[in-house]
Order: C-alpha cells, then structure tokens, then sequence
C-alpha cells in the first residue's frame, strides 16, 4: 500500500516536472505569452475604463445642465410674478375702475354744501381711496408676488366694490337732488295754497 501511495506520488511528481520543465527551456515565450495576455486585458480593461468615464462625465454634466435649466425657469417664473403683464394692466376692469372713480368725483362735486352729504362723501371717497391704493399695487411692478389670474382676481373684486361705491354715488345724489328741489318747490306751493285760501 505503501509502495502504490509513492509510485502515485512520484508519477504526479514527474507530470508536474515535465510541466514546468517544458517551461523552463520556453521561459522567454512563456513569459512573452503572459505580458501579450496582460496588455490585451489591460487595454480591454482600458476601453471599459474610458467609456464608464465618459458616461459618468456626461451622465454628470446632463445632471448638472438640467438642474441649471430648472433652476433659470424658476428663476424667471418668480421674477414673472414680481412682474405685472399688460394684459392686466389694460384690461377693461382696470379701465372701468378708474371711469368710476371719476364719475364718483364729479358727482359729489355737483352736491349742495350739507354737513350730512359731507360725512357720506368723505366715507365714500376714503373707501374708493383704499380700493384704488389696492390697484395701484396690483398693476405695479415689483410690489406683489402674484400669477396673472391672481391679480385679476383680485382687480375684479376691486371691480365690484367700485361698481357699488359708483351706484351708490348716483343714487345718493340723484335723492339729494329730489330732497333739494322738494325744498325750494315747498315755499311756493305754500305760498301758492295760502293765496288761494287767502291766508296772509
């Protein structure tokens, strides 16, 4: 048994010697085979190496582009706010705003001097006031930041309450007027009934 394990162990012996003695005498082309190995694995690995880089360079720089972009869209999307357009601007509230106001001036300067049609002038005018400061700042640059459709929500409901400080405005002066004419139209037809009753 012992004599078996040996001759196994010397047969494997000279099969490993006879390998590597072959490559003893082929040294040089062995050696040569292996760096020619290497440098076709090298240069493999190389071109691997270059196209995750370039990948990675680009990949990054698509990443870096986009986050500039977004960030000039935001950018110009919240000075747009700061910004009104001129749609809001000129549009027909805007306009009928400023007509009414006008109109509410010049109907308040045709009342009679009355220290009742003063109190209700000078609260009508200081609400028209704030209303217009309101606008103001709404069609202005740079004071809010606001959408179009916000500013024009807003600029209809100073619409409305200029539409109702205006309709108020006429139908106050159109009363006063009728309570004015009533006074002066009151001595004569007195006089008129005394004359015709013969009261002196």
């Amino acid at each position: 048994m012992k004599g078996l394990a040996f001759g196994v162990l010397l047969l494997f012996s000279m099969a490993c010697h006879a390998q590597t003695f072959s490559e003893w005498f082929d040294q040089k082309n062995t050696q040569k085979k292996y760096l020619l190995q290497q440098v076709a694995a090298l240069q493999s690995y190389a071109a691997v190496l270059k196209t995750g880089y370039r990948i990675a360079t680009n990949g990054l720089g698509s990443i870096g582009g986009s986050a500039q972009s977004e960030f000039q869209l935001h950018n110009r999307y919240y000075a747009g706010l700061k910004t009104t357009s001129p749609s809001v601007k000129n549009s027909s509230q805007v306009r009928d705003i400023l007509q009414w106001q006008a109109d509410i001036n010049t109907v308040f300067s045709q009342l009679r001097a009355d220290p009742y049609y003063e109190k209700v002038k000078t609260a009508v005018l200081k609400d028209c006031s704030q209303q217009l400061t309101e606008l103001q700042k709404l069609v202005s640059d740079n004071n809010l930041g606001m959408s179009d459709s916000e500013r024009l929500k807003r600029i209809a409901g100073i619409h409305a309450s200029m539409l109702s400080n205006y309709r108020f405005a006429v139908r106050f002066y159109n009363q006063a007027a009728l309570i004015g004419r009533v006074k002066i139209s009151q001595p004569k037809e007195i006089q008129t009934l005394k004359n015709l009753y013969g009261i002196r």
